[in-house]
């Protein structure tokens, strides 16, 4: 039969796993509401209801672990075996929340469970011992087959949670709109370099190497490095000279090259930036090149800027009526800005007409201006032909001169 100390484990860690239950379809349900309504479901491992319910039950379960343990004095492995599933079931639903892949779902499943029968037949320990004599020596470090295996995953598992977190914060920054796009971009490219390179740093450090080895060889590395990608450092840390004086950002209007390359700013990478023209080609500009030649930002300071469309017009013309009808236009032309105001500013007076220039401000460079000067040429001359108005023609002289013979020819005939 069995004692009062058996009755009381059992019921002890059934009651744990219980409350455990309880609690963890509790969690679900209030964390799940809560997201809801103040994260608007920005992270969906949260919006999960099987992730959270799973999640709930580990966490009571952890608590409860040192409670059956050393408040009890029972062993608590029921709770234990439970902790084991619930690890299963965790990582796989992760895996089925972040991949489409219906293939490492099942692995991950299988794997899970391989190992929990190894667990419960007893055999995961001798396994784990098993991998711990296979060593691998490589100069004064000696490596275990364990080792590599724990820190390979453990590095794969923190750069899969470093790209999850950085995606996240991308999506944060997208909605601060107070900071200069190049700014985000800064910011989202530094936290994932960093998260990375820590990663990395966990990695080798579990592995049980000596990073401060790597100190003897990086100098001659640094120099190798240095002049075999001379050109591609240039760039990159020509990439972060830009990010951080905000020189140009994605949607600035540009002009490269005394004007053979006019576009919008797509995207500021590592290397290069990706310029959009209206034709829709993309350049794939150095950032070298970005800053060492001249380059003119249009929509540096404010997205605005001033076109002038020149005009001759005969000396006969009412010139007050040639203001008033170029302004007319240009304030109903589509894209013309009315504040400022469009205005007209008379140039010069030359041998047979007066010269002068329509300028007016459009608020959408990006879009080109082509457009709008061949609308406003276009109802201009529907209202210089309507109101009488002359563009005048440069002036001709023609001369005649008759050669001798010709004159005799002519002569008789003009008496």
């Amino acid at each position: 039969m069995m004692e009062w100390n058996d009755h009381k484990s059992l019921f002890l860690e059934f009651g744990s796993l219980f409350l455990a239950l309880i609690s963890g379809a509790f969690f679900s349900f209030f964390l799940r509401k809560k997201v809801s309504i103040k994260l608007k479901k920005l992270q969906r491992i949260l919006t999960d209801s099987t992730f959270v319910f799973f999640l709930g039950i580990f966490l009571c379960e952890i608590l409860f672990l040192p409670v059956l343990t050393f408040t009890f004095q029972i062993d608590p492995s029921l709770n234990r075996m439970a902790l084991f599933i619930l690890g299963v079931l965790i990582c796989a639903r992760l895996v089925r929340i972040f991949s489409k892949s219906i293939g490492g779902y099942l692995f991950t499943h299988l794997l899970g469970w391989t190992a929990f029968i190894f667990y419960f037949l007893g055999l995961l320990h001798p396994i784990v011992m098993s991998l711990q004599k296979i060593t691998f020596k490589l100069g004064a470090t000696t490596f275990t087959l364990l080792g590599i295996l724990k820190a390979c995953s453990t590095t794969a598992l923190l750069i899969w949670l470093a790209l999850i977190i950085t995606r996240y914060f991308e999506k944060r920054l997208k909605k601060q709109t107070h900071l200069q796009p190049s700014l985000r971009l800064l910011f989202s490219k530094a936290l994932k370099t960093l998260l990375i390179a820590f990663s990395l740093y966990i990695g080798l450090t579990l592995l049980g190497v000596d990073l401060s080895a790597f100190s003897i060889f990086a100098g001659a590395i640094g120099v190798g490095i240095a002049f075999g990608l001379q050109n591609i450092l240039s760039n990159f840390f020509s990439g972060f000279i830009i990010l951080m004086d905000r020189s140009i950002k994605p949607g600035d209007v540009i002009s490269l090259n005394n004007g053979e390359i006019y576009g919008v700013v797509n995207r500021l990478h590592a290397r290069y930036v990706s310029v959009r023209t209206r034709e829709g080609k993309e350049h794939l500009i150095p950032n070298q090149e970005i800053i060492s030649h001249k380059l003119e930002n249009w929509s540096f300071t404010d997205p605005f800027i001033r076109m002038e469309i020149p005009f001759r017009v005969s000396f006969d013309s009412d010139l007050e009526l040639v203001q008033k009808l170029l302004v007319d236009i240009a304030k109903v032309t589509d894209r013309v800005m009315n504040n400022p105001a469009p205005y007209i500013r008379f140039r010069s007076m030359v041998d047979n007409a007066v010269e002068l220039k329509l300028r007016v401000w459009v608020r959408d460079p990006e879009n080109g201006t082509s457009g709008i000067q061949s609308d406003i040429i276009l109802e201009a001359w529907k209202a210089f032909k309507a109101h009488g108005i002359r563009v005048p023609y440069p002036p001709r002289e023609i001369f005649s001169r008759l050669m001798d013979s010709e004159k005799e020819v002519f002569e008789p005939i003009q008496n």
